[in-house]
C-alpha cells in the first residue's frame, strides 16, 4: 500500500513538471509570435499627428526625384498619416488612402506621398480658373513659421501640386498662377496607388512672382517650418468631393490653410 502511494505521488510530481515544462514553452513562443507580429506591423506603421508637428530627418546625399523612392532615407523615415477629414463625407481605403514621409538637405524639403485612389480626376480638366477642384496635393509651408494671412501675397504657400505635374498658387493680383519652378514633383503610378516624390524650394515672404532671381532659403538642422499637407479627391463631378489633411483641424470648416497660416502645423528638421 505504501508503495502504491509513492508511485503515485511520483506520478503526480512528474506530471506537475510536464505541465510546467510546457506552459513555460508555450509563453515563450507567445512572446517570440507577439515579437514577430509586432514587427511587421511597426514596418507598416503610419502615424497620426492630431497636431501636424511632424519631423523631417536630414538626407546625407540629395535625392533624385522620379517617383520611384529608391534613396535610403525613405526607407529609415516614417509614414505620417494624411487621413483627417477636412471636407466631405467620410471614405472608405479602396477610395482614398493617404499617407506621407520626409526628408532634408540644405537645398530642398523633400516629400514622398503615397495616395491610394480608385479614380484620379486630372487636376486641370476644367480649366486654371477651377485648379482646385480636380485631384491634387496641396503642400502648406511657411518658412519662418510665423503665421498670418496669405492669400494674396507669400507670406506662406499653398501650393497646390496637380496631376499633371504644375504648381498653383494665388498671385498678388488675386489669380492663380503657376509656380513650377518652386516644386520639382515627379508621379509613378501602380495600379490604383500614386507615388508623388518631391523637391521643394523653401522662399520666406521677400518672395517676388515677377523676379527670375528668388533665392531660397538654406535649410539648417533645428530650423522649424509651419507646414501641413492635404489631398483634393474628385471622383469625376464638378467639385471637391472630400478634402484630406495631415491634422485634425485646419481652421473654420476646415478650409482656411489657403488663406491663414496660423492653422498650419509644423515639420521640425532634425539629423
Amino acid at each position: 500500500m505504501a508503495i502504491l502511494q509513492k508511485i503515485k505521488l511520483n506520478i503526480r510530481v512528474l506530471l506537475l513538471i510536464c505541465s510546467s515544462l510546457c506552459f513555460t514553452t508555450n509563453c515563450s513562443n507567445a512572446k517570440v509570435l507577439n515579437a514577430k507580429k509586432s514587427s511587421l506591423e511597426n514596418s507598416d506603421l503610419v502615424i497620426s499627428k492630431d497636431e501636424g508637428n511632424f519631423e523631417a530627418h536630414q538626407t546625407k546625399h540629395p535625392i533624385l526625384v522620379d517617383g520611384f523612392a529608391k534613396e535610403p532615407i525613405w526607407g529609415k523615415s516614417p509614414w505620417y498619416s494624411m487621413n483627417y477629414l477636412w471636407m466631405g463625407k467620410p471614405v472608405n481605403p479602396e477610395d482614398y488612402y493617404g499617407k506621407f514621409k520626409l526628408a532634408w538637405d540644405k537645398n530642398y524639403l523633400y516629400i514622398l506621398v503615397e495616395i491610394t485612389d480608385d479614380y484620379l480626376n486630372p487636376t486641370l480638366k476644367d480649366g486654371m480658373e477651377n485648379y482646385w477642384k480636380g485631384d491634387c496635393v496641396e503642400v502648406f509651408l511657411d518658412e519662418d513659421k510665423s503665421g498670418g494671412d496669405h492669400q494674396y501675397n507669400h507670406q506662406a504657400f499653398a501650393y497646390h501640386v496637380t496631376t499633371e505635374g504644375h504648381i498653383i498658387d494665388f498671385g498678388v493680383k488675386k489669380k492663380p498662377i503657376f509656380l513650377d519652378n518652386n516644386i520639382k514633383v515627379k508621379i509613378s503610378k501602380e495600379n490604383n496607388k500614386y507615388t508623388w516624390e518631391m523637391a521643394v524650394k523653401i522662399y520666406d515672404k521677400n518672395f517676388s512672382e515677377d523676379s527670375n532671381s528668388n533665392k531660397p532659403v538654406k535649410l539648417f538642422l533645428g530650423k522649424n517650418l509651419g507646414f501641413s499637407i492635404s489631398y483634393g479627391d474628385n471622383d469625376g463631378n464638378k467639385t471637391r468631393e472630400n478634402f484630406m489633411g495631415s491634422k485634425r483641424s485646419h481652421g473654420q470648416n476646415n478650409d482656411e490653410g489657403y488663406k491663414n497660416a496660423d492653422v498650419f502645423g509644423s515639420v521640425l528638421l532634425v539629423k
